[in-house]
């Protein structure tokens, strides 16, 4: 697959959850987190927002490699990829160290998408 392609599919993807997660953070809280106390409302809240800048970042960082030679491009995309799996397997660590009772899966689902997306196109 094209390097570009792949690194603007990524890219948008983080880029929106990034602007979702600060834009509207107690809303996705309350989408995925249920009986959240109302103690830990702003915290999360505050949390959900700096993952969002991380996300943010990280769709920026793939947006702007897209003109790289496809060698360069390559390397970018597998280290993304590889962080997409250290992101899945924090998720699941939580739910191991009892954390919480249900693992979210639609992100789950998202970032393994992205993770093949990423190793089709960089071994390929």
């Amino acid at each position: 697959m094209d390097t570009k392609l792949v690194l603007t599919i990524i890219g948008s993807v983080l880029s929106l959850i990034g602007v979702i997660f600060i834009a509207i953070p107690k809303v996705v809280n309350e989408k995925t987190m249920n009986n959240l106390p109302s103690e830990a409302v702003g915290i999360s809240a505050l949390f959900r927002a700096a993952n969002g800048g991380l996300g943010l970042a990280l769709g920026l960082v793939a947006i702007f490699c897209r003109n790289l030679p496809p060698e360069y491009a390559k390397t970018v995309i597998l280290s993304l990829g590889t962080g997409f799996i250290f992101v899945n397997a924090a998720i699941i660590s939580g739910k191991i160290r009892g954390f919480d009772e249900e693992l979210p899966i639609p992100p789950m689902v998202i970032f393994a998408i992205l993770t093949i997306l990423a190793y089709y196109t960089a071994l390929s």
